[in-house]
């Protein structure tokens, strides 16, 4: 099966996610929301075993600044000390 395992989101957020780019910051937006897109998919199709698992990382991290992955593991850590 190829992907469905979220309904094709990334598939509706291409279709739907469509507006006037006329200013830099709509442009910037609509680069993001194909990354976001991309990301989505690739998700959708390790979730779905289409892809193997972390094959949908470099995606991700696309649609990601730089400090985003470490911030979220910092705060995974900060909430498993929390639960001893």
């Amino acid at each position: 099966m190829s992907g469905g395992s979220m309904r094709y989101l990334y598939s509706r957020l291409e279709h739907d996610a469509s507006f006037v780019a006329d200013t830099p910051e709509r442009k910037a937006f609509a680069k993001h929301l194909k990354l976001v897109a991309k990301a989505l998919h690739d998700i959708e199709w390790v979730d779905s075993g289409d892809y193997g698992p972390g094959d949908e990382n470099a995606a991700i991290r696309a649609c990601l600044s730089e400090a985003a992955t470490l911030e979220a593991a910092v705060e995974a850590a900060h909430e498993a000390r929390k639960a001893l």
